[in-house]
């Protein structure tokens, strides 16, 4: 049997408790406290706990050669299965599931700390909203009690005279970023016509044209910035009340300004995605529609192989789009909201994805917002030093268009920040 290590590999200490029945057993507290070795692969799901003699093993078959298993002796030979099994080594001959994913990862150029990070970060049935609700979610005010104050939004003070800048000037732009505002309460019947939905799309991710620096390197340029000209991240759309379009999973193809149907599904399949997809965070599930974006690691790694900084760069670019839909909605009086707090695993699992190659990044959506919301905003605020030094220079009738008034009045909720 020819042997390889896996493609990435990373040891680690763990020191924390875990349940032993052997310690309560014996008149403990049923808590092993030693610490161990664990070993964390970019291709397996959970980390592998390991010992210093599997450890020599691994480190005498991690190269680059096929390793001939006929050469270990009989307890290297058990070890060996169990590491197999573990999934830490891998037979050569194997085309399984592990096999493939470590074949993937191997072959897709991520910078190996950067793709523990990400696969390992993926979420897959987590539940927020049930999980408060089961055992109860820490107020601002417990949170202080527990951690002490949050550190200062305004940390560095260095100078005693800080020297003011002028006022900044005042217009219809600045007008539209005072109606930025993340949406926690959107009408669960209002619907969203086509045209607001194809015009919300091809501001956010839309493809305004491209250049050919050389053939097969063409740079996309659209109204957000993207790294290296990739503009890597994909979106898709689960909609659940659009105008004339079936409840279903859509593709969004920003070149030719379309969508292509995935799959159809029932309200009640939409809805349950949804919920799933935002990791149960039930006050962004009525928004008529989520926008489920992708990155594309194989695009930006063909440019940027196994680059330390690249990761980071897909993390922007879906920041960048995000704000650019925060401001569209503003400007058609939608409410809006992103969210990186998802089920990276059941999107991936939805749209048929390998991780490695395209993965989850963030979900966002927008819709009529709920004008007897439940669920807090911030849309009622202390205004900062210099907004109350520019409201005092404002004509009374100018006053109001700031974004932290006229809003619909909200209860308080425990916390929804």
């Amino acid at each position: 049997m020819m042997l390889r290590c896996c493609a990435s590999l990373w040891i680690e200490l763990d020191r924390q408790p875990r349940f032993s029945l052997r310690a309560l057993c014996e008149g403990g507290d049923g808590f092993d406290r030693v610490p161990r070795w664990r070993a964390l692969a970019a291709h397996l799901d959970a980390p592998v706990a390991v010992d210093d003699a599997d450890l020599s093993l691994l480190q005498r078959i991690a190269s680059d050669e096929p390793f001939d298993g006929a050469s270990l002796d009989e307890a290297e030979s058990i070890r060996a299965q169990a590491l197999l099994a573990a999934g830490l080594l891998l037979n050569e001959t194997d085309s399984g599931t592990t096999g493939a994913r470590d074949s993937s990862i191997r072959d897709s150029v991520w910078w190996g700390p950067a793709a523990l990070a990400h696969l390992h970060g993926r979420w897959h049935d987590n539940d927020i909203s049930s999980r408060w609700a089961r055992e109860g979610a820490l107020s601002s005010a417990q949170m202080v009690e527990a951690f002490g104050p949050a550190p200062e939004a305004h940390q560095r003070r260095t100078c005693e005279r800080q020297l003011p800048l002028p006022l900044p000037q005042q217009g219809a732009f600045d007008a539209l970023l005072g109606r930025r505002l993340t949406c926690r309460n959107f009408d669960p019947q209002a619907t969203l016509d086509q045209p607001t939905l194809a015009t919300m799309l091809f501001r956010m991710i839309g493809t305004l044209g491209t250049q050919t620096f050389a053939p097969g390197a063409v740079a996309v340029k659209k109204h957000a910035p993207g790294g290296g000209g990739l503009h890597v991240t994909e979106a898709y759309v689960l909609a659940r009340r659009v105008d004339g379009l079936p409840v279903g999973l859509y593709h969004y193809c920003s070149d030719t300004h379309a969508l292509e149907c995935l799959r159809t599904l029932d309200e009640a399949e939409a809805r349950a995605l949804a919920y799933r997809c935002l990791a149960g965070q039930d006050w962004f599930v009525d928004a008529p529609l989520l926008v489920l974006l992708t990155s594309r690691f194989d695009r930006l790694f063909w440019k940027y192989r196994r680059h330390t900084k690249a990761w980071k760069v897909a993390q922007l670019d879906a920041g960048h789009i995000s704000m650019l839909m925060y401001l569209s909605a503003a400007d058609l009086g939608l409410g809006a909201f992103v969210t990186a707090a998802i089920n990276d695993r059941v999107v991936e699992e939805a749209l048929d994805l390998d991780p490695v190659v395209e993965g989850a990044t963030a979900v966002v959506g927008f819709g009529a917002r709920d004008a007897a919301g439940t669920t807090r905003e911030l849309t009622e605020l202390d205004p900062s030093p210099v907004m109350r030094r520019l409201r005092a220079t404002l004509h009374p009738a100018d006053r109001d268009g700031d974004g932290d008034r006229d809003e619909p009045p909200v209860a308080a909720s425990p916390d929804a920040t």
